[in-house]
């Protein structure tokens, strides 16, 4: 779980977090093939920023823990599905009588992209289960506080 504060730098930053991501996917598709990296991490940083939009108000509006309870299912049900891809990738054997292949520079690039988007991704679901349990705990002392 993040902290309040912790929640608020990101929906602070979500600007950042919109404009550096595209300025990464753009950056990344306008060089030739093979050189950009950045696409999938950049899309990533760019869906924080539009997460971080969605629950900036996650003090004041009583009822955004429900869309955040959804992105933090969504979400976090795509980050362990790619999770356990990449643990596959990681620990699948070869298969028998194939030649042994090096490993090329496009395939250390994606795999370094592909990390640094699953991050990116995991602060995300973060983000989407803390304002829906904190929103959630607001809300359900507010209704406590107006019955007493």
């Amino acid at each position: 779980m993040l902290s309040d504060d912790q929640i608020d730098r990101i929906t602070a930053a979500r600007r950042t977090f919109l404009f550096g991501g595209l300025m990464l996917v753009v950056t990344a598709c306008a060089l030739p093939r093979g050189w950009g990296i950045g696409v999938i991490s950049g899309f990533m940083l760019f869906s924080l920023g539009i997460y971080g939009a969605s629950l900036s108000k996650w003090r004041f509006e009583p009822g955004l823990w429900m869309l955040a309870a959804l992105l933090a299912v969504t979400l976090g049900s795509c980050w362990a599905y790619f999770e356990i891809l990449s643990f596959q990738s990681i620990f699948l054997k070869a298969a028998r009588n194939q030649p042994a292949k090096g490993v090329t520079r496009e395939q250390i690039m994606f795999s370094v992209d592909s990390t640094i988007a699953l991050v990116i991704l995991s602060q995300a679901v973060r983000l989407a289960a803390s304002v829906a349990v904190k929103n959630w705990q607001r809300i359900r002392r507010r209704k406590d506080d107006l019955r007493a």
